[in-house]
């Protein structure tokens, strides 16, 4: 309520001052028309639980704007969610020239929906529901509807949260801030998919919170992955999703980020479990660690990441030779560098030309008797386009570089579309 007498405080409060200028009744008339207005909005956005983060790229618990927006809502449901278009356009040659033909693609790639329920100041329920390439139908089996993450946040105090349910492995930039106008590129970028899975999420407890220095932590104990759907590509298809998860191993992961002053990011973040999950046999330990850093400032924006990733030989080894997890490296890694500038700072709009280099390699190194893929040792070279007319929109254009060591790489144009509200 405090929030609503400030504004008609003021309002009455300038009365006398408007008194005491010469007359100007049209003027009056106006000015008190544009406070009731907003002291009207005010009063819908506390009754819906609509209220956004002041900064639009500012979120809260390791999530997104839109995706903590339940936080700041001062009780009762909250809804948010974002959107993304993609068009690709991927070039008719092959790095080494053999010809394939043009490939073109339109997607309705995502449509998400957060829905919140703040039941006191200390218990706070949050999900994420997405629906993928136009969702999921027996005819399409291509779409996808997933739940990404669903939790109970149980706010004790600012430096100690207990947290439970499906949640977002807190590895990375993207896995927990993947709404499109918070990354640029019309694409996520490829170490993100490749060796850090994202969007990667699973069933687990753990504790978060913001600690002295400028430091805030995340560590949960989860499922495990599923290591016998891995592959030469990578781990990615071992995630589990909370769907019926296979629990006979679990997984640590965890994270810590410094803040030391605003704009500034630098963080470092782990994962390590068990993921045999048959119950029996050679543990295939997987492991992942990461060291990030952003920058933000002056118009400038700046992000590098590098992870490296490791599974256990000997598990891997023991398999049968047909089976294609055996072709899972034993050693996986992966960076990149992205640098954008906005020509129009300090405006309400954004444009913003940037540039990403990225390195990985998903088979750096490969059991006894498993020849490795020189397709998997890649560099993606994109250049770019990002215009914002608003905070919550982002129109995103680039073309991609895209090299590996067998010359199978095939360049590519983007064309995306984003919104999150």
């Amino acid at each position: 309520m405090k929030s609503l007498l400030s504004p008609l405080v003021f309002a009455l409060l300038a009365g006398p001052a408007f008194s005491q200028e010469k007359p100007n009744t049209e003027r009056r008339i106006a000015e008190l028309e544009r406070r009731l207005e907003a002291m009207s909005r005010e009063l819908e956005t506390q009754k819906t639980g609509s209220a956004m983060p002041t900064a639009p790229e500012e979120g809260r618990f390791g999530l997104g704007p839109s995706a903590s927006k339940v936080y700041a809502a001062p009780s009762g449901l909250s809804m948010g969610g974002y959107g993304e278009f993609l068009y690709e356009g991927k070039a008719g040659s092959l790095q080494d020239g053999t010809h394939v033909g043009t490939e073109k693609k339109a997607d309705a790639l995502r449509l998400v929906l957060y829905t919140g329920y703040k039941f006191s100041d200390r218990i706070v329920f949050n999900a994420e529901i997405e629906f993928e390439h136009g969702g999921y139908s027996d005819d399409h089996p291509e779409g996808e509807a997933v739940v990404e993450f669903a939790y109970l946040d149980f706010l004790l105090n600012k430096a100690f949260n207990l947290r439970a349910g499906q949640m977002l492995v807190p590895m990375g930039f993207i896995n927990e801030l993947h709404e499109p106008t918070a990354f640029l590129g019309a694409r996520r970028p490829a170490v993100e998919r490749a060796i850090l899975p994202a969007t990667w999420h699973e069933n687990g407890v753990g504790i978060h919170g913001d600690l002295p220095g400028h430091l805030s932590y995340r560590l949960y104990l989860m499922n495990g992955l599923d290591a016998s759907k891995f592959s030469a590509s990578g781990i990615r298809d071992g995630r589990q999703a909370g769907k019926e998860a296979n629990a006979q191993s679990l997984a640590w992961t965890g994270r810590l980020d410094w803040t030391p002053t605003p704009g500034l990011l630098l963080g470092a973040s782990f994962y390590t479990g068990n993921s045999n999950q048959s119950g029996g046999g050679e543990a295939i330990t997987t492991t992942l660690w990461d060291a990030h850093a952003e920058y933000r400032a002056h118009g400038f924006q700046i992000r590098g990441l590098y992870v490296r990733g490791s599974n256990g030989a000997a598990g891997l080894q023991v398999l049968d030779a047909a089976d294609p997890a055996r072709e899972a490296g034993t050693r996986q890694w992966g960076g990149y560098l992205e640098v954008g500038y906005d020509v129009l700072k300090g405006a309400r709009q954004s444009l913003i030309p940037y540039l990403r280099y990225e390195r990985l390699d998903t088979q750096q190194a490969v059991v006894a008797g498993v020849a490795k893929d020189p397709g998997k040792d890649r560099t993606l070279i994109t250049a770019g386009l990002a215009f914002k007319p608003i905070p919550q929109v982002a129109v995103k254009a680039d073309w991609a570089r895209d090299e590996n060591r067998a010359r199978t790489g095939r360049d590519q144009f983007s064309l995306a579309l984003g919104y999150t509200f």
